[in-house]
């Protein structure tokens, strides 16, 4: 009867250390699933905040391409310096650039920043290389400046500059 009774305390020592050993592996297990999941949600905010960006991005230049695609905008007839700008902005000369309302809607309008300045010198050769009589035509420069600062409702702030070139034809001038 011995031999049993030995048995039996080595058994109830084992089954103590596997409980330790399986706890041990648990604590590791889940440290890992912890860690998982908080890569998890950062690389999803930053995914967010990557989506944000473009989005922003593209925002401000659809709407300098709406501001260069209407004439009205970008006034030929104004001197070097001339500056034309959204509404609200002070120092330009006139605060008539129109930002279609489909694009950029009322709400997030005031977002948005646009200047539009006549570049020196006033009427120049055309650049070589555009399908067209380049001596039939003189060129007036415009720099578009557009902001787009939309940090109050997490869209981010974006700032685009581009350049415009207008053919004049020379007898119009």
């Amino acid at each position: 009867m011995m031999i049993n009774t030995s048995i039996a305390i080595k058994a109830n020592a084992q089954q103590g250390s596997v409980l330790l050993i399986s706890l041990i592996f648990l604590l590791i297990l889940t440290l890992a699933a912890t860690t998982t999941m908080r890569t998890s949600t950062l690389e999803l905010r930053m995914a967010g905040n990557e989506q944000s960006r473009v989005e922003t991005f593209e925002l401000t230049q659809s709407i300098v391409d709406e501001v260069v695609g209407n004439p009205n905008n970008i006034r030929v007839n104004g001197d070097v310096g001339y500056v034309n700008c959204t509404a609200g902005i002070s120092g330009c000369s006139a605060n008539d650039v129109i930002v279609d309302a489909n694009l950029l809607p009322i709400a997030r309008a005031p977002n948005a920043a646009v200047i539009v300045e006549r570049l020196e010198p006033a009427l120049s050769a055309p650049p070589r290389g555009i399908d067209s009589s380049a001596d039939a035509f003189s060129a007036a420069r415009f720099e578009v400046d557009a902001t787009y600062d939309g940090n109050a409702i997490n869209e981010g702030r974006v700032g685009l500059v581009q350049g415009v070139l207008v053919l004049i034809p020379r007898g119009a001038q």
